[in-house]
């Protein structure tokens, strides 16, 4: 059978590897193949698989063994199987970010590259003007350039250096004219001094009108991925329900620190989500907002500083619904 030029995986039009098909695909994404695994033995099974399937390059065995080592502490952990499916999707998407990054640096030098191999064919103009045969008469011909536009400012800016005549020197110069007296003028009366006014008390904030009060600093909006829950269904009745999940930071910093690690808050959301949220039906707005409460101290624990400062969790349908929908799936609609 004749073997076709078709990748083996989808490829995106710069003609890297589309790693978000890869993964995230619903029927054929390894991400979903993960979510489908019965029990920790499958599970483990499974991922193994993708990840030697993954990393086969020389060098990979370092990159594998540490892969490998996370997944058996994630199965170890004693817990049900969808905490350990949400644990196993997290390290998945941990390697997708990776690929996906290792392509867009890849996609930057190659056009480097090309830019430079459109320059390189005016290098043969720069190596005739240096040969030397060239270069000498062009020099000179700058250096006399150069010389007569100073001596041109020199002569602009002293002016001529001839001696003055001899008649301009002996001339006799004119008396001093009597300088008119100037009649007595009554002396000016001063002006009054105004009074100064003494500088305004500082007010105490609390006595001031409350339009008066100094404002907060907007919080800064981080929209993540739309989170299908729950990850896989008991039975094929059972249809899944579809959250907006929105995080509230101080800062632009804390924005940049928190998308660095979006793997872990996806990772850490889903499993809030399996402790909280029931699986065989939608949630109620009361659970929802248990979630809200809880989440920042679960995200918190990332960072080990007080970084989340509001979440807020909008269900499919919501007006309010909105969600990234490109990588790294971590969007501010803010300031892009």
């Amino acid at each position: 059978m004749a073997v076709t030029g078709k990748p083996a995986w989808p490829q995106t039009p710069d003609g890297t590897t589309d790693w978000e098909v890869v993964f995230e695909d619903p029927e054929t994404g390894f991400i979903q193949l993960v979510a489908q695994s019965p029990s920790a033995d499958v599970l483990r099974q499974t991922t193994t698989v993708v990840i030697d399937k993954l990393f086969t390059r020389r060098g990979d065995e370092v990159e594998v063994a540490s892969l490998k080592k996370q997944l058996e502490t994630i199965l170890a952990a004693p817990s049900d199987i969808a905490v350990k499916q949400a644990g196993v999707s997290g390290l998945m998407r941990q390697v997708k970010e990776t690929r996906i990054e290792k392509a867009r640096v890849f996609i930057e030098r190659k056009r480097a590259g090309a830019a430079i191999d459109r320059r390189a064919g005016l290098m043969w103009k720069i190596d005739f003007l240096l040969k030397p045969k060239v270069l000498i008469p062009v020099g000179l011909a700058f250096i006399l350039l150069l010389s007569g536009a100073m001596y041109t400012l020199l002569q602009s800016t002293l002016g001529s250096s001839r001696p003055a005549p001899v008649a301009e020197m002996t001339q006799p110069a004119p008396e001093d004219e009597a300088a008119p007296v100037e009649e007595d003028k009554p002396a000016e009366e001063e002006p009054p001094v105004a009074d100064v006014a003494p500088p305004p008390e500082p007010v105490d904030p609390a006595l001031m009108p409350p339009d008066a009060a100094p404002k907060e600093p907007k919080l800064v909006r981080i929209w993540l991925k739309t989170m299908r829950w729950p990850l896989s269904s008991m039975s094929t009745k059972d249809r899944p329900q579809y959250y907006a999940v929105i995080l509230y930071v101080k800062n632009w910093d804390h924005k940049v620190g928190v998308c660095r690690r979006v793997a872990n808050v996806m990772d850490n959301l889903y499993q809030l989500f399996n402790r909280e949220l029931p699986q065989s039906r939608p949630a109620t707005d009361d659970e929802l907002a248990e979630v809200e409460r809880i989440a920042p101290n679960i995200l918190d624990q990332i960072y080990k500083v007080d970084v989340i400062q509001k979440v807020e969790v909008i269900r499919y349908g919501d007006p309010r619904f909105k969600a990234a929908t490109l990588p790294p799936y971590c969007k501010s609609p803010d300031k892009q």
